[in-house]
Parts: structure tokens; C-alpha cells; sequence
């Protein structure tokens, strides 16, 4: 059963929240066999919205106007999910769910408590820090029905916790240069609780003999404007006065950037920390992207960043890996009391000036020591933080049953093995994936589906349809056929599972013939109809496949959900697919594996030069011709591809699956036996 969801977040905005409701919408949609979604857009105070044209950008349009016209039908939900503060919760469900950032302070105020206890049916929040406080605040209140008071008033439903996962991106360039080694990094929105005062001149005082060293301050004080951009530099050049004659050199970087420039100032070579003196956070974002790209912190122990600023010692205790600030718990500014919100009596950290400037100078006293604390808390994110682990944790915080349609998986391969033709059996096979929630289930139905049978792959080359045709066709007409991509678009009476990913994208239409479909892609959430969908994390060459040769880690039945990075999807997917199934012959056609020019737009059947074919009938979008960066490591990505078709050829062999290979132009290694169709 699939149950109707709604969505109501501010999922277009540029905000914390936005971020939050955008990651959970990646995680339903990785469970889009138990849930239909809709998305209700909010607005989120003065912050601007997400304006790139990407493909999740598209889906939530979509979603939205798709929303609008069921909602207009009178069409009903089975769930809702709110995320927002508890002032704004609605009882608009069967099943309401609040999920919240929750609170940087100490307390949360009583009408959180009652709107969640009245409207909700749990509560999911981001940091173990928010939960704590959610469930330990309580207030003496009195029963207006009875008229008893009750002593310890507080919340009543169950508070789930799950964390932000890691979203790697690839460092872009700002236009902007820096004529100072010693750099140090602060991103935050200027506000009371973020404390940016005393971060600017607690450095400037420290730094203010040093030419050499810098704070570079991505904030705003309340949009992207030019006008803001004016007034933030205002408020700066204000606080440096206090400091007459500093030498240290003080950067902005104001207005919308994106990932990619954040994870530029992560990494840049001169930075030495990011420094956060907030007086508390829910999470603490721009702290976790630093941590996960190697960056050390400057930062107190308290809080919503204790969740990921620890790792284990050697006697299994979690120690916070950063540049320690000391800090004193006390009550709230007044001008930080924001009633319903931010209680009056409830409090929160002020870091210590001594240690603050302590910790300032020992980012480069002691920089080698602070650099591998930080490598080592990276590497232990990126293990725990997968975007995979906490997409499952978020759905299973739901609270929504997601068993298995099927109770025993094994007689349902059982009856499907009974079936003689490979073209039924796979027609079957989809029939029964259908019924089927999870994708371990689907797996484990595949697994040696096809034992010790033959199969015929067919790939986007250029030598793809200089075979005969007719002769082709009766070939693939009772044997096991995987097309990869736009070769489905050929052979769609004859295949029986289409792989494709998120490189030259098309929507296919499987009216002619459903085939068990696979998407492996970089996208977390489903491009196309699929059956299996798998995430590709990696897109560092260094870390692919084809480099580290470590391909019995990515099989099937030990990666349910991520693929490796390849490259190529012939090795990110098809190969490990065809292992799954057990088949003992391969026969691969339009497999290449060769630049046929030095034009990255001609590389397939469909874009060669006199082709019979459009090739804007076989692309949709994201075309790697159309990308620079990607066009420009076609070449290297050839020579390493090349280079372990040997080392393929073996471990395939290894398992017991012979390839071989039907084309003109393919210069695997010579032992792959060639053959003519």
C-alpha cells in the first residue's frame, strides 16, 4: 500500500528549514513504493528562494501543481509531515507528524508543547540537542477542566532524531582573491543568537598586528540585496572601528552562491578553520559541511553540533574533535527573547573571549595537529552521514509500517524459475517486483534468477546498428536482453531490463514492453519510472571502480542502495546486474568503450555524423556534450576504462560469466573473445 503524503515545507527556500524539507523529500522519495507524495509550499520569512534549473527543482514544481489540482478535486491524504516550528502545526491528516529544527536553547516555549501535544502524533527533530530539550522542558500548569494543577506539564508524544546527511559537491571558483595566507572562515545569517559581534572583533583584536591573516564572513542580515549587502558592511566597518589601527584583513562574500562555491571556501588551501561562537544551534549546518570537507572547527561543545563534532576515542567515549571554545551558560539577551519562541527564562552559551582568541592562535600553532583531528572527524561522517543511512532512519521515524507485501521471497523466485522462457520469467518478475516495498526484497527475488543463462547486452556505441538487424532481433527474441539507455529505444519489444542513469537523460516510455528497469544515478530521487533505484555518491576518479579494483565491495547483495562511481554505468551498474543474476555468457553489442572523435557530441548511434537519427529524440537533458567539465574528461575517462577491462574480464570470469564482445571498435584487452552477429 502506498500512502498518501503531504509535504507542506518551505522546500523552495534558501534557508536552514529549506534544506531540511529538502532532505526530507529525498528521503521519501527513496521510498517511493510506499509513498505518494504531494508538496505544499510555504514562504519562509524574508530568505530567497532556489532558483537553478535541476531536476529536483523541476520535481518539486511539479509536485506542487500537482498538489493544487488534487487538492481542488477534493482528494484526501493519509499523512502529513509539517516541517516548520510548532506555532505553525495543523491537524490536516489522519496522521500529522511535526518535524521541526526545534530549539538552540534550554527551554521550549508552552505553546510548542501544547500545539504539538494537541495536533501531532510525533514529533522528528535534527539533533540529539532538541530532543533533550523538547522532552526535559516542563511547565506547572493547571487543568482547566478539573481545575488540579499539574506540576510537570510537557510533551506527551514521542520525539524522534534524525541528523543531516552528508551532500558532497564539487568545488567552483569565487571571483574573489585573497592576499592573506592565514584565512578563517564564518557563514551564518547576522542575527542575535549567532553572536557575529564578537566573532569580528574578538578576531580583529587578536589578528589586529598580523597582516597575513583574515576572516572571511559569508553572511547577510536578512537577504541577498545590494541593499543589504550595503547595510551588512555597515554593520561591519562599525564594529572595526573599535579596532583603529588592525592590520588583519576582514573579506564579505554576500549574495546567493551555490554549494559548490561554499565547499571552494571549505577547501581553500588557505583556510586554517571555520569559526561558529553561536549561542546554540538546532544543527549547525555550515559547521557539518566544514567538518565533512576536512576543515577544523573553532567552535563550543554544546549544542545541536555535539551530534557530529564527536568521535569515539580509543576507550569508546565520544570526544569532540575541535578547536575548543570555553563557555558559560546564562539566560538569554532580551533583544533575543522572541515570545512563543525564544523564551524569556531560558538560556544559552556565551563563549569566553580568552579562549575564543586562544583557540584562534593554536588553528596555527598547532595547524598539523587540528588538520588531522579534522581529517580524522571527516572520515568518520562520511562513513556515518550517508545520505543512504539517514534517508532510512527518516522513514523509519515516520512511524509508517513498510513490511514487505511478500512473506516468503523464496517461493516467489521458486515459481518464477519454474518458467522456461527468459522473456516471460522477466515479464513475471516485474509483475511480482510491483507487490514489493523494500529493494532488498526486490534483490533478493533477482538473485540467480537467470543462473548459468545467456544474455545479450546492448549498449549506445556507434557500431550498435551496423549489424544486421533482422538477424539481431531473432538473436534477442528468446534470450536474456539488458539494454543500457537510448538503446531501449531500438529494442523495446525485445528487452527485459533497461539500465540507464542521470548522463544523456531521456524519459522513456515503456508502453511496448515493461522491463525491469534500473537507474543508477547521482541524483538521490527516482529520474524515471524504476524499479531499483541506486545512488552514486563518488565522482572522484581516484575513488572509482576502475582505480581501486575492489569489485567484490559493490555487489548487489552487499550495496542495496549505492553504486560506485565507474566510471560508466557499464561498470557502475550492467556488469554487477548481470553477477546478480547469475548468467554464465555475456555477449555485449554497441559496447565501445572508445572516443570515436575528439567531438564529445559524437560519441553514440544516435549523434554520429549522418546518423538516420535526432539526437534530440534520445536526450531530454543533462547532455555531457553540453558540459565543459564533464566533455573535458572524456579522454581520461577512455584510458581508464580501458585499463581494467582486463581485471573485469577476470572477475567476471571468476564468477563464472564469459564475455565476450561484438563490436569493430572495442579495444579491451585482447583475451575478451570477439564475436560477429
Amino acid at each position: 500500500m502506498r500512502h498518501k503524503i503531504l509535504v507542506k515545507a518551505p522546500a523552495l527556500s534558501r534557508s536552514g528549514y529549506g534544506e531540511q524539507a529538502r532532505f526530507a523529500l529525498r528521503a521519501l522519495q527513496s521510498r517511493e513504493d510506499i509513498f505518494d507524495i504531494y508538496l505544499i509550499n510555504i514562504p519562509w520569512g524574508r530568505t530567497g528562494l532556489i532558483v537553478e534549473d535541476t531536476p529536483e527543482r523541476q520535481w518539486m514544481d511539479q509536485a506542487i501543481l500537482r498538489t493544487q489540482q488534487y487538492v481542488q478535486n477534493q482528494g484526501t491524504f493519509d499523512i502529513s509531515l509539517q516541517i516548520t516550528i510548532p506555532n505553525e502545526f495543523e491537524k490536516i491528516a489522519p496522521i500529522n507528524v511535526g518535524y521541526t529544527a526545534g530549539i538552540e536553547t534550554t527551554r521550549v516555549a508552552p505553546h510548542w508543547i501544547e500545539k504539538s501535544n494537541h495536533l501531532m502524533d510525533r514529533l522528528i527533530t535534527i539533533s540529539e540537542h532538541s530532543k533533550r530539550v523538547f522532552e526535559s522542558t516542563t511547565y506547572k500548569v493547571t487543568d482547566q477542566n478539573t481545575g488540579q494543577e499539574v506540576p510537570d506539564w510537557g510533551l506527551q508524544i514521542p520525539v524522534e532524531v534524525v541528523n543531516y546527511p552528508v551532500r558532497e559537491a564539487t568545488p567552483e571558483e569565487l571571483t574573489m582573491e585573497f592576499s592573506t595566507s592565514k584565512n578563517f572562515l564564518a557563514v551564518s545569517q547576522w542575527g542575535p543568537r549567532k553572536n557575529m559581534e564578537n566573532t569580528i572583533l574578538w578576531f580583529a583584536q587578536e589578528f589586529k598586528d598580523d597582516a597575513d591573516a583574515g576572516l572571511v564572513l559569508k553572511t547577510s542580515i536578512a537577504s541577498d540585496s545590494i541593499r543589504d549587502r550595503i547595510y551588512t558592511t555597515a554593520k561591519i566597518e562599525e564594529i572595526l572601528r573599535n579596532v583603529p589601527d588592525r592590520k588583519c584583513k576582514i573579506y564579505l562574500v554576500h549574495g546567493e552562491i551555490s554549494s559548490g562555491h561554499l565547499t571552494w571556501l571549505y577547501q581553500h588551501p588557505t583556510m586554517k578553520a571555520l569559526i561558529n561562537l553561536a549561542h546554540g544551534e538546532g544543527y549547525g549546518l555550515p559547521l557539518f559541511e566544514a567538518a565533512y570537507n576536512g576543515l577544523p572547527l573553532i567552535t563550543l561543545p554544546w549544542s545541536g553540533q555535539m551530534d557530529f563534532i564527536c568521535k569515539p576515542n580509543k576507550k569508546g567515549k565520544n570526544f569532540p574533535r575541535i578547536i575548543k571554545v570555553d563557555y558559560d551558560i546564562n539566560l538569554v539577551q532580551k533583544e533575543a527573547v522572541w515570545d512563543g519562541v525564544v523564551q524569556a527564562d531560558s538560556m544559552w552559551a556565551y563563549a569566553k573571549e580568552s579562549s575564543y582568541k586562544r583557540a584562534l592562535k593554536a588553528a596555527i600553532d598547532k595547524e598539523h595537529h587540528y588538520k588531522q583531528e579534522a581529517l580524522s572527524l571527516q572520515k568518520h561522517i562520511l562513513e556515518n552521514f550517508t545520505p543512504e543511512k539517514m534517508y532510512s532512519k527518516f522513514v523509519d521515524s515516520l512511524g509508517i509500517p513498510t513490511e514487505s507485501a511478500s512473506d516468503n521471497i523464496s517461493t516467489l523466485r521458486a515459481a518464477l524459475q519454474n518458467i522456461e522462457s527468459p522473456k516471460d520469467r522477466a515479464l513475471a518478475t516485474q509483475t511480482a517486483m510491483e507487490g514489493l516495498s523494500l529493494q532488498t526484497e526486490k534483490l533478493e527475488l533477482l538473485k540467480d534468477l537467470y543462473k548459468g543463462e545467456k544474455c545479450y547486452i546492448l549498449s549506445c556505441g556507434p557500431t550498435l546498428t551496423e549489424h544486421d538487424s533482422e538477424k539481431l532481433k531473432s538473436l534477442l527474441s528468446d534470450t536474456l536482453v539488458v539494454s543500457v539507455k537510448q538503446a531501449y529505444d531500438l529494442f523495446a519489444g525485445l528487452t527485459d531490463f533497461h539500465v540507464y542513469n542521470c548522463a544523456n537523460y531521456k524519459k522513456y516510455d515503456y508502453a511496448t514492453r515493461r522491463p525491469i528497469v534500473m537507474e543508477a544515478s547521482t541524483t538521490p530521487f527516482k529520474l524515471g519510472e524504476c524499479d531499483l533505484k541506486f545512488f552514486i555518491r563518488e565522482r572522484n576518479f581516484d575513488n572509482s571502480v576502475s582505480e581501486k579494483k575492489n569489485f567484490d565491495d559493490w555487489t548487489l547483495e552487499k550495496q542495496s542502495l549505492l553504486r560506485p562511481y565507474g566510471p560508466g554505468i557499464m561498470y557502475e551498474a550492467v556488469f554487477y546486474l548481470l553477477e546478480h543474476l547469475g548468467v554464465s555468457e555475456v555477449i555485449t553489442v554497441g559496447w565501445d568503450n572508445k572516443l570515436i572523435s575528439d567531438d564529445a557530441a559524437q560519441q553514440h548511434f544516435y549523434d554520429m555524423e549522418g546518423s538516420e537519427y535526432t539526437k534530440t529524440d534520445f536526450i531530454h537533458n543533462n547532455e555531457v556534450a553540453a558540459n565543459p567539465a564533464a566533455a573535458a574528461t572524456l579522454s581520461h575517462e577512455e584510458k581508464i576504462t580501458l585499463d581494467v577491462t582486463k581485471d573485469w574480464y577476470k572477475w567476471l570470469s571468476g564468477i563464472g560469466c564469459e564475455l565476450k564482445i561484438a563490436s569493430r571498435l572495442n579495444p579491451a584487452y585482447n583475451k575478451i573473445e570477439r564475436v560477429e552477429i
